[in-house]
């Protein structure tokens, strides 16, 4: 049945294009960002179209506390992130940000900007160090840059996984530049391209759903979606969203939205419980079926007699037994004081 879903919702639903979200915490920062009922087409340029592909690209991106280089920089500590995300950012946006520095005499940018450095096509980035020079020159290549304006730009560097193999986006023009942003340790940084098919705007924009989507270049206002940086930690952000791979066709069919999510958790949740009791049942228990396996598998060797074949019968059921008795009982203590 689980195999067959696509096929048995196909006339109400669509997959394959985009999750469309089920649900956000309100604990999470992707719920600045994203609705209920919003698509999320792609992460880094790469489409996803199941769930699995959602975790597996956030996972991906993580970057580990171990891998960062640092500086310090006044009484903040920044890392430099290793995945080679860049932009090529104008040099006119560039001597713009120098402004920004040395706001409170502390050595950071506004709370509503990023803070980029330059980065080289061999893979390399450079930051200033950790030795003890002058603020001026620990700031001479980093810059103060709002991010929705420069995820606009276009990409360079080796770590966006959508263009790893596209050379061209290793350079940029001779009046732009390729600034990487700078991070925390620990933290990451991802492009979110989602789609609002069902808004209002969206619907009184376009006409009808049968319309395409937001592209994944279509990174400017829009009723119908658009793209978002993440800046974060991202292994408690892949599960604080609840996605689903099948989207109404329709409108009118948001009041049954729900009904694939709920369906494909609940085969699946069958799917868990129906493999757990079939590996129960087989165990050589008093009263399961495990008990005639095994005095069936006992026939066919020839090096037992009918009283031995009883004995390990009798041994076997006795120890497994008491064994499960005391497996299943931990289990239920562990539950009882995790919910109790």
């Amino acid at each position: 049945m689980a195999l067959l879903l696509p096929l048995v919702l196909c006339p109400l639903y669509v997959s394959g294009d985009g999750l469309i979200v089920m649900g956000v915490s309100q604990s999470s920062s992707l719920s600045r960002s994203l609705s209920v009922h919003d698509v999320i087409l792609s992460v880094d340029g790469l489409n996803i179209r199941r769930t699995d592909d959602w975790m597996k690209m956030l996972a991906q991106g993580t970057v580990e506390k171990t891998s960062s280089h640092e500086f310090l920089g006044g009484s903040q500590s920044y890392g430099a992130t290793n995945s080679g995300k860049g932009y090529c950012v104008p040099n006119s946006w560039m001597d713009a940000s120098k402004n920004l520095w040395q706001i409170n005499d502390k050595l950071s940018c506004p709370d509503e900007l990023i803070v980029f450095g330059k980065f080289s096509c061999n893979g390399s980035a450079y930051f200033p160090g950790t030795d003890k020079v002058s603020d001026k020159k620990q700031t001479e290549d980093l810059y103060c840059l709002i991010a929705k304006d420069v995820v606009k730009l276009k990409k360079c560097g080796n770590g966006w996984r959508g263009t790893e193999d596209d050379d061209s986006n290793c350079t940029c023009l001779e009046e732009e530049y390729c600034l990487v942003p700078v991070l925390t340790p620990g933290f990451s940084w991802i492009e979110i391209s989602y789609a609002r098919p069902y808004s209002l705007e969206c619907l009184q924009k376009e006409g009808n759903l049968s319309s395409s989507h937001a592209t994944n270049d279509n990174f400017g206002p829009s009723p119908c979606g658009g793209t978002f940086v993440y800046v974060g930690d991202l292994s408690s952000t892949a599960s604080s969203v609840k996605l689903s791979p099948y989207r109404p066709r329709w409108a009118f069919f948001l009041l049954i939205a729900d009904v694939p999510y709920i369906l494909e958790n609940c085969l699946s949740c069958l799917l868990h419980v129906s493999a757990a009791l079939a590996a129960v049942n087989c165990l050589p228990v008093y009263f399961l079926d495990g008990d005639a396996i095994l005095e069936t598998a006992l026939r066919y060797v020839a090096w037992f007699n009918r009283r031995q074949q009883r004995v390990i019968i009798k041994v076997c059921r006795f120890l497994w037994t008491v064994l499960s008795i005391i497996m299943f009982s931990r289990f239920l203590y562990s539950m009882t004081v995790y919910y109790g």
